[in-house]
């Protein structure tokens, strides 16, 4: 493989090709077809020197190494991952959709997650509220049940998405929240808010990151550049502006040096130069075609014109080492070759050997990457009119419109502060966390949610006969409730054991855990080769790291409530 590796690099070289992204795809597909994709790691290792800009490649030899605890090799392929990210755009672009998605996606499920943890936890003291309105019925407890169940589940019956049922179930319970239950209320509206906006980002992202990928707008190290469009690209949308467009033109000129159109390609070289910016890669590029095309003194301008400007790149330095060497100028080679030979090897992911560059290899400057965050967010100033009809819009806020999300986010988190404000100054009841009685108060719920028999610790109470019996037996009902809510909403019985921020951080991870999981899924059912390899090794990982997480909340709920009611003398089945 290694002797296969150099004669393809130095093709590479003949035609100004950075990377062929292509190849470890078509490596591995043949390895699953002859079943080796198990054995292929090595195989793909050489492989990576000729295509060092190959995101895929990079991300799966790390996978790999973090599963067979290769420390060394991993911290070289995060290098790697880093440099390929850094220099090419399409990847840049396939990695920002994925973060944004994965972000989006544990987003979700922390305000699902939060929502019905509130929802659950303010339950019992809403039935008993709503129950002061039914008190010439009787058994009024059963009427408030089914009048909290059925507003529980009107946006579901309704066809609400998830964040506009999270956003009006947490709007619902702020009366009754205690201050960190409220921050975890507020902190899942405000991320709602972040996934409306990631709809639009990635409504715009999208169809650019997939037409680069196909080899057309910004597909060039590895992918054919099509100039004229056909018909796939019909309603494509594609970013517009000067940074754009230059950007555009830088990719094309690539795209015609690879082809071997050398005088097309200089043309374009020479036309981003007078327009002026960041002239370093488009001299050096430049200068390459004119070497090919016999004009060497021209060349040699413009790789020092180039290194002047970026000393650090190493590119433009080992052209002109490599020109002085074929003219036998060997004083001036002899100069610049520590440079040259530095500058040549620190070009990360590119795993550039001097000793083996001995037949004038010289090498040319990748789109710059860089360039694309800039233009990427210049373009997300429409962001918002752009998310109003995105993909999260129709599937998450349904059915509140497009141009009211935010507005609707909004007065959820204004009224569950209003509704929080509202019932410091009126009675409403509030439940014992330790045994579950609902009492009567008004003001702050921290002073008044552990009742005074349970603060005395008299257990089932001073008197016996009915009423000891009663409150045992709402004891009872209370510890079945919080641990069946633990079970199906792990970290439940902290909330209730008073354990707010350190809930939050809980159902936080167990979020990113879901999140990672619903991204990763997708990814390797449909995506194939490398990222579908390794997307599916991920997403098992991810589910096996959410059914531990699950387990340790509901065991942690369990134990900490378990904890309250044994500090307050009402643990146990039998009091």
């Amino acid at each position: 493989m290694e002797r296969e590796v150099r004669e393809l690099r130095r093709a590479m070289f003949e035609h100004s090709i950075l990377s062929m992204n292509a190849v470890p795809d078509r490596i591995f597909d043949r390895a699953v077809r002859e079943g080796w994709n198990r054995r292929s790691y090595a195989s793909l290792r050489a492989v990576a020197r000729v295509a060092p800009l190959s995101v895929p490649l990079w991300s799966w030899l790390a996978w790999e190494d973090a599963a067979r605890f290769r420390l060394e090799a991993f911290l070289s392929d995060v290098v790697g991952l880093s440099g390929a990210l850094r220099q090419y755009a399409p990847g840049v672009l396939g990695y920002a959709v994925w973060v944004v998605l994965f972000a989006s996606a544990s987003a979700c499920w922390f305000a699902l997650w939060a929502s019905l943890n509130l929802l659950l936890r303010a339950r019992p003291a809403m039935t008993s509220d709503v129950a002061r309105l039914f008190k010439a019925l009787p058994r009024p407890e059963i009427f408030s049940s089914g009048i909290v169940l059925a507003v529980f589940a009107a946006p579901i019956a309704f066809g609400a998405g998830i964040a506009a049922a999270a956003v009006f179930w947490i709007a619902l319970s702020g009366a009754y929240l205690r201050r960190a239950e409220f921050v975890m209320g507020g902190t899942a509206i405000l991320l709602l808010a972040g996934v409306f906006l990631c709809g639009g980002f990635l409504e715009a992202v999208q169809p650019i990151a997939g037409y680069a990928r196909q080899g057309g707008w910004l597909g060039v190290e590895g992918y054919y550049y099509r100039e004229v469009p056909d018909s796939r690209d019909a309603g494509r949308v594609l970013p517009t502006g000067p940074q754009w467009e230059r950007m555009a033109r830088f990719a094309r000129a690539r795209a015609e040096m690879q082809r071997g159109n050398l005088r097309t390609a200089e043309s374009l070289w020479t036309g981003l130069i007078g327009e002026g910016g960041d002239l370093a890669d488009a001299y050096n590029n430049r200068g390459i075609v004119r070497v090919r095309l016999g004009r060497t003194r021209e060349g040699l301008a413009d790789f020092e014109a180039a290194a002047d400007r970026t000393p650090e790149s190493g590119r433009a330095e080992w052209n002109a080492y490599q020109l002085y060497l074929q003219e036998l100028n060997l004083e001036k080679a002899a100069r610049i070759q520590p440079a040259a030979w530095t500058g040549i090897r620190g070009l990360a992911p590119f795993d550039y050997r001097a000793e083996e560059m001995t037949h004038g290899e010289m090498v040319a400057s990748p789109l710059p990457a860089g360039d694309v965050w800039g233009t990427l967010l210049t373009v997300r100033e429409e962001g918002f009119r752009e998310a109003r009809g995105s993909g999260f819009h129709r599937l998450f806020f349904r059915p509140v419109p497009g141009e009211w999300v935010l507005a609707f986010l909004a007065a959820g988190g204004a009224w569950a502060g209003l509704w929080k404000l509202l019932s410091r100054t009126i009675w409403m009841n509030s439940v014992c966390r330790s045994c579950g009685a609902s009492t009567m108060i008004v003001g702050s719920r921290e002073h008044a949610d552990v009742c005074n028999m349970c603060r005395a610790q008299v257990g089932k109470g001073i008197r016996g006969g009915e009423e000891a019996e009663r409150r045992g037996l709402s004891i009872s009902l209370h510890r079945r409730y919080v641990r069946a809510c633990s079970v199906l909403f792990p970290g439940a019985g902290a909330l209730w054991a008073g354990k707010g921020f350190r809930t939050m951080l809980y159902g936080a991870l167990l979020s990113i855990s879901a999140g990672l999981f619903t991204v990763s899924w997708g990814a390797g059912r449909l995506a194939g080769g490398l990222i579908g390899d390794m997307q599916t090794d991920v997403w098992r990982a991810a589910l096996g790291a959410t059914a531990l997480l699950w387990l340790f909340g509901v065991a942690w709920g369990w134990r900490s409530f378990d904890t309250l009611q044994r500090d307050h003398n009402v643990a146990g089945e039998r009091l």
